[in-house]
């Protein structure tokens, strides 16, 4: 809600010229007040810092752009939360990554025995390079290398787990068109760009009539480096570790752009931005961090496509 009302904003504060009719509010401070709204209750809610940018929770994402939208409209007053509010609630959900890092050899900053690691390394990537750019500060700016690194193959797999990046990457995914007509040894054509579940805490199984065996001899080459409860898997039936998906991919793009072009084209009025606003703050540990996804709505969805 807090995303949708911020880039309903952005659209009318932005339409040149006569607006389409039948568009119920054409003022665009409707949406700012609205997402202002959201902001608040996600913030003072029992959800607030218990995950970070993923396809479950975005406001990674939203807490960014509302803080653009409020320096755009010049920061008016009487909004339900400000951006020193956003910018702390960004800081919170990050230290519960850099904790999280502490505790991994790599340095990642989300458990590897959870669903969607992968998609959770380049969310927390993208949060990262927020709060510096938001900030003035380099207080995360190495994290934002770091666990983008982590998904691209600084982890104990060795594997980059986004399709045809770096030497070695998922060939075995559980995607019915990458099994049938791909190839199986990351040569091309491979589902370019894919993002994968990653590791996790299990290895699914269940072959399906008219897959393609993958890898052609059994076992798993990365066996050897699982541990903690943490499993990794490349192998077509194995859908908690090597399914593709568009929501799961979706951060990455994000990611990718902050590394290329490191700060957005469009910068954020001056006045707007807080230098190390919060360095000192300290936070409240929310106890449903981290998150642990029910895996029925995962099987669902592998057993849909197939």
């Amino acid at each position: 809600m807090e995303l949708g009302a911020t880039e309903l904003y952005f659209a009318l504060a932005a339409a040149d010229g006569l607006l389409p009719s039948g568009i119920p509010h054409t003022d665009p401070m409707f949406y700012l007040r609205a997402a202002a709204h959201w902001a608040h209750a996600y913030i003072t809610g029992p959800n607030d810092a218990a995950d970070t940018l993923n396809l479950y929770d975005v406001s990674g994402l939203a807490h960014f752009e509302l803080f653009r939208a409020i320096a755009n409209a010049d920061r008016p007053g009487q909004l339900e939360a400000s951006q020193s509010d956003l910018i702390h609630d960004l800081r919170k959900q990050l230290n519960n990554a850099v904790t999280q890092s502490k505790s991994d050899p790599f340095g990642f900053g989300f458990p590897w025995n959870v669903y969607d690691t992968a998609t959770h390394g380049a969310g927390l990537s993208v949060m990262a390079s927020e709060y510096s750019f938001l900030t003035e500060s380099e207080t995360f700016s190495n994290y934002s290398r770091h666990w983008a690194s982590n998904i691209l193959g600084a982890n104990a797999w060795g594997s980059s787990f986004i399709v045809g990046d770096g030497d070695i990457f998922p060939s075995c995914m559980q995607h019915q068109v990458a099994n049938i007509v791909g190839s199986l040894n990351g040569k091309p054509p491979v589902l370019s760009g894919a993002l994968v579940e990653g590791p996790n805490s299990f290895a699914a199984t269940g072959f399906l009539d008219g897959m393609r065996k993958c890898p052609p001899v059994s076992g798993n080459v990365f066996a050897k480096f699982n541990a903690i409860g943490a499993v990794y898997k490349d192998d077509e039936q194995s859908f908690s570790t090597v399914e593709p998906a568009i929501d799961l991919t979706a951060s990455s793009f994000l990611m990718f752009a902050w590394r290329i072009a490191g700060r957005p084209t469009v910068q954020i009025p001056s006045g707007g931005i807080f230098p190390a606003t919060d360095q000192q703050e300290t936070f409240q540990h929310n106890v449903l961090w981290p998150p642990r996804r029910d895996s029925g709505r995962h099987r669902s969805r592998s057993a849909d496509a197939r």
